[in-house]
C-alpha cells in the first residue's frame, strides 16, 4: 500500500514538474516572439503551440534561440540536430504565424 502511495505521489510530482517545464518553455518562446517580432502577444501563443506541437524538442528550443539571437546556441543546437529538424526549424516562422492568422 505504502509503495502504491509513493508512486502515486512521484508520479503527480513528475507530472506537475513536466507542466511547469512546458509552460516555461512556451513563455520563453512567446517572450522571444514578441521581442524579436512585431507579432501581438495572441500570435505569438498560438505560434508557440504550433512550434510546440510541431518540432522536435531541440528544433523548438533552436528556434527559441533564433528568435534571440542567441548564436552560440544557435550553433549547439544545430549541431545535433538532424538535417530534417534544422530545415523543419529553421523556416517554422515563416508559416507558423502565418498558419495562426489564417486560423483566427
Amino acid at each position: 500500500m505504502q509503495r502504491s502511495l509513493f508512486a502515486i505521489v512521484v508520479s503527480s510530482f513528475l507530472l506537475s514538474m513536466h507542466q511547469v517545464v512546458v509552460a516555461d518553455d512556451m513563455d520563453a518562446f512567446v517572450e522571444a516572439c514578441l521581442s524579436a517580432t512585431n507579432i501581438e502577444r495572441p500570435m505569438c501563443e498560438c505560434t508557440a503551440r504550433k512550434a510546440k506541437q510541431e518540432l522536435s524538442p531541440k528544433g523548438f528550443d533552436f528556434v527559441v534561440a533564433v528568435l534571440r539571437q542567441d548564436e552560440a546556441v544557435t550553433a549547439k543546437l544545430r549541431a545535433e540536430m538532424t538535417v530534417q529538424e534544422t530545415m523543419k526549424a529553421g523556416t517554422f516562422m515563416t508559416r507558423g504565424p502565418m498558419q495562426c492568422a489564417q486560423e483566427g
